[in-house]
């Protein structure tokens, strides 16, 4: 007989490529503010680098030192902040599945590797203000996924054990976050990665959609 799943007090969520379709977005932001910078990128080299901190991907694709990489990253931001992130649509299923795990008391926060600001924004252009009880970016804790002092200062704020949490991602930032901070589900969802890729960087679950996150996470808590 096998033992049931554990019941989930808290479920963490990454933003891009998880609750929010933002990849093109962030992608035409980013290539606008390297151009700006002298740089010319496209936005197909662009989506499958998104992830990690913008300054990060500015140098990997570029030859920008520290400092100008720094720079394109803060261009990057306000542009994006201003021009691009309202048009940001959610994914199928985001709303139906924030709605159905608040309404079984499942406590919600966000961890992204935007900065706090960009995540809350985000939060409010979706429609979400007071459904997370947490929001951490990548300059809230001391360490940014996928470093899992992310994931712990979220759970502290919601008081929740990583034994009884869930982190729902879609690339090895989150995996790895969730994996190392010890949580009971770490979720990953197919399409910037594949299966086998957030299988062997910490998935315990991998699925296709926001609709399977519910039933494996709401199933314990029904």
């Amino acid at each position: 007989m096998s033992a049931m799943p554990p019941r989930v007090h808290a479920a963490l969520f990454d933003l891009d490529g998880t609750l929010v379709d933002s990849f093109a977005t962030i992608a035409e932001a980013t290539v606008e503010a390297f151009r700006r910078h002298g740089h010319r990128v496209t936005p197909a080299e662009i989506i499958p680098l998104i992830g990690p901190p913008m300054d990060m991907v500015a140098r990997k694709v570029t030859s920008a030192s520290p400092d100008e990489a720094q720079a394109m990253y803060t261009t990057y931001q306000d542009l994006y902040y201003t021009e691009y992130i309202q048009r940001t649509p959610a994914h199928p299923g985001a709303h139906d599945l924030i709605e159905a795990m608040g309404a079984a008391g499942i406590a919600l926060g966000v961890v992204t590797n935007k900065n706090e600001y960009g995540g809350r924004l985000m939060v409010t252009v979706q429609g979400w203000d007071g459904r997370f009880g947490s929001v951490v970016g990548r300059d809230t804790a001391n360490h940014p996924k996928p470093h899992p002092e992310a994931a712990l200062f979220a759970l502290r704020a919601l008081d929740t054990l990583p034994g009884q949490a869930a982190l729902v991602g879609d690339t090895e930032y989150d995996m790895n976050c969730g994996r190392d901070a010890g949580l009971a589900y770490v979720i990953g969802i197919t399409g910037a990665r594949t299966a086998a890729h957030l299988h062997a960087e910490g998935a315990t679950h991998v699925v296709d959609s926001l609709a399977e996150v519910g039933t494996i996470l709401l199933g314990g808590n029904a």
